[in-house]
């Protein structure tokens, strides 16, 4: 606790400074400082384009998270040789959709797992991701409320458990995969489906009979479940 109210006292003014005290402070010689300035979202756009070209890279990356940083200036960043500035870009939610497309098939693969989690990247990219290598860019695909129908059906066949889950529990998922998913040997994939508010009416009964109590539990909880099911056990 003491550690922290030391951090947060160092913080404080600093997030409380007019964009022309960060401007100064941009140029400090202590990183912290730096690091602090590129955090605060009052920092004006020229003070952060500033920073984007700090020669310490968690001062950069810092201001690729930041999210008053500028279009311009994130795009610049997008190719900065340090992949933890690059996934601090792919998670940014004001990074153009050119520019998430391109990150789409950068060589990191935790920047692409930033792609496929952000809800600006395009369909066209989230079906490229859905068939990713890396099952955590497939798990981030997965989870993204934006991504295609087909994209979903996809990744419900997954080989990575955890991917499959994702699908069952994302209300955009097809019914055809929650009935698919529903007999799936992973419980937690079931009560997943039977917690999904798009699960159809007789799949939900099929699950209120489920062997596993938790599954059973997410139907009884799932506000769509009919009444007969509900009564059923």
């Amino acid at each position: 606790m003491t550690k922290l109210l030391q951090i947060l006292s160092f913080l404080l003014p600093l997030l409380l400074s007019t964009p022309a005290t960060l401007a100064q402070l941009a140029t400090d010689a202590n990183r912290d400082v730096r690091l602090a300035v590129a955090y605060n979202p009052n920092t004006s756009a020229a003070t952060l384009e500033q920073l984007a070209t700090d020669e310490d890279i968690y001062v950069r990356l810092e201001v690729a998270n930041n999210p008053s940083t500028p279009v311009a200036t994130l795009v610049h960043l997008a190719t900065d040789a340090h992949s933890d500035v690059r996934r601090g870009v792919a998670r940014n939610p004001n990074t153009p959709v050119a520019t998430l497309v391109h990150l789409a098939i950068d060589v990191d693969n935790y920047v692409r797992l930033w792609v496929a989690y952000n809800p600006n990247t395009p369909a066209a990219s989230l079906v490229q991701l859905a068939t990713d290598e890396d099952s955590g860019v497939r798990w981030s695909v997965a989870m993204n409320p934006h991504t295609p129908a087909a994209a979903l059906a996809r990744l419900a066949t997954d080989e990575d458990s955890c991917v499959r889950w994702e699908v069952a529990m994302n209300p955009h998922t097809p019914a055809a995969s929650l009935v698919q998913l529903a007999t799936d040997a992973d419980s937690g994939i079931r009560w997943g489906v039977a917690a999904n508010p798009h699960t159809p009416t007789t799949t939900l009964k099929q699950l209120a009979t489920d062997a596993d109590f938790l599954v059973r539990l997410k139907v009884a909880m799932n506000p769509y479940t009919p009444a007969a099911a509900r009564t059923s056990w």
